[in-house]
């Protein structure tokens, strides 16, 4: 409960319903929710905010802008932050991309901002802006955020600054970047196919670049102060219950993996600083990003401009909707939420109304698309508001996490009414419908709930035999350029659509509304206790993994082989026999040749080792040794990591099961002693050992009395100094050694080094 207590305040605690999950804040739930969600209803306001990686973005001005605004906003982050360090485990390149990715979604459990991604790969530091969209493809790159642009359709777009010496200069590429989308998006002659596929050009009414940021300068002069516009995030909100600069940086607290601070500072006030690129103006008259744009319900009336004679009924229709939308806001209290839900349900009813006259209406198609864009979010935003209102609540729940395509499970549908009205319940759909098999009446049924009732709805589906398995749709980088390769998703989503939901159809007050849940697996948190969630996994039926994923042979020294091990893992019911060989390069033989397999139960992981050897012949370079499983008259080539923090929700990324094996020509000096002091996700000990050094790690004790002089050679590993407070106790005696004659070798450090 702590977590909600930071959040929002003893007081609100109490009016806080669901279960309480180590990985997400409750602020979308109960009367914290719905006052949220009333804040959006009169809103038509939409904001892009673009940067280069995760935690690039304005976590306290993004936070201010949606839930304290309610203004629709989106983060565009051009790369997952794949080149990153990580300071909490040892995944690198894709493996940290899908953290960071998470983390990002983890920060929008606190925001409630939209994420969207280009398939930029952050290749490492980059020390120019030119070799980042050289690397990365400049129009490919600008293809993916004009898709975005055009798909949020916003009306302002912020971006880092577009020059300046500060950091890699991904982040002066992405704003570059940002400038030239802002253009072409408007211009149907950009990227046509774009269109062919329904998307329409765009104007953005306004570009921001951010001022003063990690050493970039918005290129201004120290002296043209006045031309930039100063945003306080310092306000309270008592809904919140936090400050918006305290709750953004409690969210992002969340880029765990960057040593973000965990501990928000204390702090008078809070600015976010910002210079408008276009238009430009020479003095800068703003108070705020949204000055000159009309943000409410009558920003429609501007769609239509000289064709109002064409839509009589538009004004009084808005001021319908509107009237609906101020009854519900002076109806909402604390204590009874649901004296809302009649007036939202009248101002939904009056939304789709209105939509269905606009189509019929004599408006030219620009202007229906526009309006219609609006009025679809619209809607949205008030089955959202009627479902707090109601205080409906729906669950889905499978018995096993982790399927495979054409199995049987079990799974729950739990639908509480928690308000003080019945609802009528008139169908439950899964989603996708046409892909899972249920059982004969399953998915439908009419029932009224009583007010404070809960429904429990027991039923077995059967996955798909063609079922997609849970991983990234983006791989990569395969080719010469920095960039992933994605497949069957063009949205630059954050992940592709959970693989099964359920969508509830209901009826309240007149009005038909809907809520939707994924599939979920609960499982308890490891650390911080509570509980955890994942989307139901699709997984393979044999998972074929290996270790190391790279090997080193010296071709002087010992003759020995090496060890590989191989694991299986099944996910099948019941029994299953089978065998993995080695694809083996010209000149390389393995003892045994192939192993066999037996599983008893699903769930069953089996490892067994091979030996490599290689003949005289060989000569320096790299091989690629592959274990191949035959099980059941099938062939099996990848293995699956699963990805999972606390903070985060579980992710699995693919491997192929091949191990890079590279020879080469080195010497070691005979009786060679070693010390090594373990770091953050340290692999080098193994690579060290494959190099026929056998180093010994040093544990608290080894540094505090140990004699060092037995050692030649001591390696401190990768933030070994952020993590080993042994270490940083006992440096003292390492610099010791060092005069004495000693070699220490320091690899990465950050900040915590300087101490």
């Amino acid at each position: 409960m702590r977590l909600i207590k930071r959040m929002i305040g003893s007081v609100i605690l109490l009016l806080i319903s669901g279960s309480l999950l180590a990985q997400e804040p409750q602020l979308d739930k109960g009367a914290v929710g719905l006052a949220l969600a009333l804040r959006r209803l009169p809103v038509t306001a939409s904001l892009l905010h673009i940067t280069a990686h995760p935690d690039d973005e304005d976590n306290p001005l993004l936070l201010m802008m949606r839930r304290g605004k309610g203004i629709r906003t989106g983060l565009l982050t051009l790369t997952r932050g794949d080149g990153g360090q990580n300071e909490i485990g040892p995944e690198l390149f894709q493996a940290l991309g899908i953290i960071r990715t998470e983390e990002l979604m983890a920060v929008h459990r606190y925001d409630d901002v939209r994420q969207f991604f280009t398939r930029a790969y952050e290749f490492g530091y980059s020390f120019s802006a030119e070799e980042t969209l050289e690397k990365w493809g400049e129009e490919q790159i600008l293809a993916d955020m004009v898709r975005v642009i055009r798909t949020f359709r916003p009306q302002v777009i912020l971006c880092l600054p577009r020059y300046g010496e500060g950091g890699g200069q991904h982040h002066q590429a992405s704003a570059r970047l940002s400038e030239q989308a802002f253009h072409a998006a408007a211009d149907a002659s950009r990227f046509p196919e774009q269109l062919e596929e329904g998307l329409r050009p765009w104007q953005v009414k306004k570009l921001y670049e951010r001022f003063r940021w990690r050493g970039g300068l918005s290129n201004l002069e120290s002296d043209t102060a006045k031309n930039v516009l100063r945003i306080s995030t310092g306000a309270y909100d008592p809904v919140l219950g936090k400050t918006y600069a305290d709750l953004g940086l409690e969210a992002r607290s969340m880029h765990k993996c960057q040593g973000m601070n965990q501990v928000v500072p204390v702090r008078e006030d809070h600015f976010s600083l910002w210079h408008r690129v276009s238009p430009g103006q020479e003095v800068l008259l703003e108070e705020n990003i949204f000055d000159e744009i009309e943000t409410g319900l009558m920003a429609i009336t501007g769609i239509v401009g000289e064709q109002i004679g064409r839509v009589p009924f538009l004004v009084d229709s808005l001021k319908l909707i509107q009237s609906t939308i101020d009854e519900a806001q002076q109806a909402f209290t604390i204590t009874n939420p649901g004296l809302a839900a009649p007036s939202i349900a009248r101002g939904l009813d009056l939304v789709r109304s209105f939509k269905g006259r606009i189509v019929g209406s004599r408006l030219d198609e620009s202007a229906k698309y526009e309006i219609l864009f609006l009025l679809d979010h619209k809607e949205q935003d008030f089955v959202d508001a009627l479902n707090m209102a109601n205080q409906l609540s729906l669950d889905v729940l499978v018995e096993d996490g982790s399927i495979i395509p054409g199995q049987d499970f079990d799974l729950q549908v739990i639908i509480a009414n928690r308000g003080s009205h019945e609802l009528v319940l008139k169908e439950m759909e899964f989603v996708p419908s046409e892909s899972w098999a249920m059982v004969p009446g399953a998915s439908q049924f009419s029932l009224v709930l009583p007010s404070g009732k809960v429904e429990l709805h027991d039923t077995s589906l059967r996955a798909p035999m063609d079922a997609r398995l849970s991983e990234p749709y983006w791989s990569g980088p395969h080719g010469p350029a920095d960039r992933y390769e994605i497949t069957g998703n063009t949205a630059v989503a954050p992940w592709n659509p959970a693989p099964l939901s359920v969508r509830l159809q209901y009826r309240s007050f007149g009005v038909d509304s809907v809520v939707s849940s994924n599939a979920e697996y609960r499982y308890p948190g490891r650390w911080v206790g509570g509980e955890q969630r994942h989307d139901l996994m699709i997984v393979p039926d044999i998972s074929v993994s290996v270790d190391p994923g790279i090997m080193i042979f010296p071709l002087h020294g010992s003759t020995s082989g090496k060890e590989m091990r191989v694991t299986a893992a099944n996910q099948r019911k019941g029994g299953l026999q089978g065998t993995i060989a080695l694809e083996l390069p010209e000149g390389w033989r393995s003892d045994p040749v192939l192993q066999e397999y037996a599983f008893s139960r699903e769930g069953e992981s089996i490892t067994k080792k091979f030996i490599l050897y290689h003949d005289y012949s060989v000569r320096e370079g790299a091989f690629q040794v592959n274990a191949v499983g035959h099980f059941d008259g099938k062939e099996y080539r990848r293995g699956y990591q699963v990805i999972d923090y606390d903070h985060t929700r579980r992710r699995h990324l693919y491997h192929p099961s091949s191990v890079e094996i590279r020879t080469v020509d080195v010497s070691v000096t005979p009786g060679l002693r070693v010390g090594y002091v373990a770091g953050v996700g340290d692999y080098l000990p193994k690579a060290l050992y494959q190099l026929g050094i056998d180093c010994e790690i040093l544990d608290e004790d080894d540094l505090a009395f140990s004699d060092l002089s037995r050692f030649d050679t001591i390696i401190t590993g990768i933030r070994a100094y952020l993590v080993r407070s042994d270490l940083r106790a006992h440096n003292n005696r390492l610099l010791d050694w060092v005069e004495a004659g000693g070699t220490l070798i320091v690899q990465y450090n950050k900040f915590e080094f300087n101490g």
